[in-house]
C-alpha cells in the first residue's frame, strides 16, 4: 500500500515527510496513458502535491498545483488532499515536438525540455479556513521539485528540502515513486537542511529507488543515517471527486440556450473529467431540465 509517512528528528531541528506513491502514480499514469518523460513529471506533481499537503492535520488541508511552462507540457495539474487523495492531469503542446529519444545521464531523467525553462509555477493552499493562500514562482530549472523548493522557500518561507523521484522501467513505464520533504523549525541552525540539500539534490535518490523502499529509507537517507523519529502514517491513493453532479455544474455554465441546443443534437452530450479520464453522459432530457432549471433561477 502506498504511504505517507511524518516524522522529526531527534535534534528537533528537521520536520520530515516522505512517500511512497508507487500505485498512486501507475494508475495516474494509466488513466492518461503516460510513459516516458510525461509519466516521470506527473508523478513527481502528484508525490510533490501529497508530501505539501502536511502542513497541518487537518483532513480538509488541501493543494492545488498548477505548472505552466513553455515545454511539450504546456500545463501540468496536481490537487492533492490531506487525506491521502490525491489526482492529476497534464496538457500537452499542440505545438511543441517532443524532445528527440535520448539516454539519460544518470538515474535522474531531467524535465527541463519537457517542463521548459520559462512559465510559472501557481501554487493554492486551502486550510479549511474562509481564505485560500495562493503563491507564484517563476519556472527556472524546469525541474518540477526544484522549483517547487524555491516557492516553499520565497512564497511560504518555508526553509525546504525537496526531492520527488519516479523510476521507470526499461519499456518507460512507472516502476517506483516516491519522495522526501524536510523543513527546518524556526529556532534550527540556518544551515541545517544544506546537508540534507546535498544528498537529494544529485542521482542518489533515484539510485536508492531503484529497489523496493518504505517512507522509513527516504528519510533516513535525506538524515544521512541519522536516527528520527516516526510519527503518523496515513495512505494514499487516486482518488477523483467528479460525478454526474458535476459534469452537470460544466454543463450550467454554458447557459440555458447553449444547453437546448445541446440537447437537439442526436445522441448524448458527453462531459470527460480531464484529471481521471472518466466520461459522463447526459440525455436530451436531463439538458432540458438542466436549461429549465437555469432559466428559474434567473427568473
Amino acid at each position: 500500500m502506498d504511504r505517507l509517512l511524518r516524522g522529526i528528528n531527534l535534534d528537533l531541528t528537521v520536520r520530515l515527510v516522505a512517500a511512497i506513491a508507487t500505485e498512486t502514480v501507475r494508475d495516474a499514469c494509466a488513466r492518461h496513458e503516460l510513459r516516458g518523460p510525461e509519466a516521470v513529471a506527473l508523478g513527481r506533481g502528484i508525490v510533490a502535491g501529497c508530501l505539501l499537503a502536511t502542513l497541518t492535520k487537518h483532513e480538509d488541508e488541501r493543494v492545488r498545483i498548477a505548472v505552466e511552462g513553455n515545454g511539450v507540457i504546456g500545463r501540468l495539474l496536481v490537487d492533492a488532499l490531506a487525506n491521502g487523495d490525491v489526482r492529476g492531469c497534464l496538457e500537452r503542446r499542440s505545438d511543441t515536438a517532443a524532445p528527440a529519444a535520448r539516454a539519460p545521464h544518470g538515474p535522474r531523467i531531467s524535465l527541463r525540455e519537457w517542463i521548459g525553462d520559462h512559465g510559472r509555477v501557481v501554487v493554492t493552499r486551502d486550510l479549511g479556513l474562509e481564505n485560500q493562500y495562493q503563491g507564484v514562482v517563476a519556472i527556472e530549472e524546469g525541474e518540477l521539485d526544484r522549483d517547487l523548493e524555491r516557492y516553499l522557500e520565497h512564497s511560504e518561507q518555508l526553509p525546504s528540502a525537496l526531492a520527488c523521484e519516479v523510476v521507470l522501467d526499461a519499456r518507460g513505464a512507472v516502476l517506483r515513486a516516491g519522495g522526501v520533504l524536510c523543513q527546518s523549525f524556526p529556532a534550527a541552525p540556518p544551515d541545517v537542511l544544506d546537508p540534507v540539500r546535498e544528498r537529494l539534490r544529485g542521482d542518489e535518490l533515484a539510485q536508492l529507488m531503484s529497489s523496493e523502499r518504505s517512507p522509513d529509507d527516504l528519510m533516513g537517507f535525506a538524515l544521512g543515517g541519522e536516527a528520527f523519529d516516526a510519527m503518523d502514517s496515513s495512505p494514499l491513493r487516486f482518488r477523483c471527486n467528479c460525478g454526474p453532479e458535476r459534469a452537470h455544474a460544466v454543463l450550467s455554465t454554458l447557459g440555458a440556450d447553449d444547453l437546448e441546443e445541446l440537447a437537439r443534437e442526436p445522441g448524448d452530450t458527453e462531459v470527460r473529467c480531464s484529471y481521471c479520464g472518466s466520461s459522463y453522459h447526459v440525455d436530451a432530457e436531463a439538458l432540458l431540465r438542466l436549461a429549465q432549471r437555469l432559466r428559474d433561477e434567473r427568473s
